[in-house]
C-alpha cells in the first residue's frame, strides 16, 4: 500500500505560490487589542430591527477603518518600488478590500477578495448589502476573478506570475485590482480566536470570534462580548506612534460604536448604483 499519491497538475499552486513573496513580513509589524463588542451587537440590533439586516461583524470593521482613514490619512498610503523609483503615494479616496470566502476544490490554496470603493461613504447597512453581492452575485464568477482564472488557467506560470505582479508597479493598476491601502479578513466565522498575517497591502486588518470573555470593570471580573482586533501594518510607511494612534482610534470606534459608527443615511440606504472593483 502505497503511503502517499501525486495530485493532478494545479496552476493555482504553479502561479499563486510564486507570488505569495508580496506576504513578505520583512516591513510588517503587528498590533493587537481585545475590543469589548458590547455597543456594536446593540447597534447591529438596533439596525437589524430598522431595516430588516443586520450589519455583519465586517461591515462594523469596514466602516471603523475607513472613518478612521479620513481622520488618519497618512494611514490611507501604499509604495511604488521599481528598480531605481521608490516613492510613497498618497491616496485620494478610501476603498478597502475584504476577503471574501471562496472553497472550490482541489483550488483551496486560490485567494479572491472583493474592493468596496468609497468605503467611507457608505452606511452599515449599505456595507453589509455590498458585501453580500460581492460574496454571492459577483461570486466565484466575478469579473475579476474570472480574469485571475483565465491568467492562471491559460498562461504558463512564469509568465502568469509576472502579469500578475503589474499591479504593484503603478499606482492606477494597485486601485484598480488590489484597492486601497487596507485589506480586512476574518476566520471568526469558523470559530479561530485571533489570527495574525502578513497581506500584500499596507495595512491589513483581521479580527477573531465575538464572545463573551472575562473583562476587569472597576476592579471586578464580569463576562463581556469580546474581540480580538489584529493591525498588521508596513512599518516603512508608518512609525510605531502613528500607528498605534490609528490603530487605538479604530478600536475606539468599534468600542464606542452607538456615536461612532452611526450616521444619518443609517436608516435611509443611498439607492444610487455602486460597483465594487475586485482584487485576485
Amino acid at each position: 500500500m502505497s503511503l502517499f499519491h501525486f495530485l493532478p497538475k494545479n496552476p493555482f499552486f504553479e502561479v499563486v505560490g510564486g507570488i505569495m513573496f508580496e506576504n513578505y513580513g520583512d516591513n510588517k509589524v503587528a498590533m493587537l487589542s481585545e475590543i469589548d463588542m458590547s455597543q456594536c451587537i446593540a447597534l447591529r440590533e438596533a439596525i437589524g430591527k430598522q431595516t430588516g439586516q443586520k450589519p455583519s461583524y465586517t461591515a462594523c470593521v469596514a466602516r471603523a477603518v475607513a472613518l478612521t482613514l479620513k481622520t488618519h490619512p497618512y494611514a490611507n498610503r501604499i509604495t511604488l518600488e521599481i528598480p531605481f523609483f521608490k516613492r510613497i503615494i498618497q491616496l485620494e479616496e478610501i476603498n478597502i478590500t475584504v476577503a471574501v470566502e471562496r472553497d472550490t476544490p482541489g483550488n483551496e490554496q486560490a485567494t479572491y477578495a472583493g474592493t468596496i470603493a468609497r468605503t467611507d461613504e457608505l452606511s452599515l447597512p449599505e456595507l453589509t448589502s455590498e458585501l453580500k453581492r460581492i460574496a454571492n452575485t459577483q461570486g466565484e464568477h466575478g469579473e475579476r476573478w474570472e480574469l485571475f482564472k483565465k491568467i492562471v488557467t491559460r498562461v504558463p506560470p512564469p509568465l502568469a506570475r509576472f502579469i500578475l505582479r503589474f499591479p504593484r508597479l503603478w499606482p492606477s493598476l494597485w486601485i484598480q485590482h488590489r484597492g486601497g491601502a487596507v485589506m480586512i479578513s476574518s476566520p471568526a466565522k469558523y470559530g479561530v480566536d485571533m489570527l495574525v498575517g502578513n497581506w500584500p497591502w499596507p495595512i491589513g486588518f483581521s479580527f477573531g470570534l465575538v464572545k463573551e470573555r472575562p473583562v476587569v470593570i472597576e476592579g471586578n471580573i464580569a463576562a463581556r462580548p469580546t474581540m480580538m482586533l489584529i493591525m498588521s501594518f508596513d512599518r516603512r510607511l508608518m512609525a510605531g506612534a502613528p500607528a498605534a494612534r490609528f490603530f487605538n482610534a479604530v478600536a475606539q470606534s468599534l468600542t464606542l460604536a452607538n456615536t461612532t459608527l452611526t450616521s444619518p443615511e443609517t436608516n435611509a440606504p443611498n439607492t444610487t448604483n455602486r460597483r465594487a472593483k475586485f482584487a485576485d
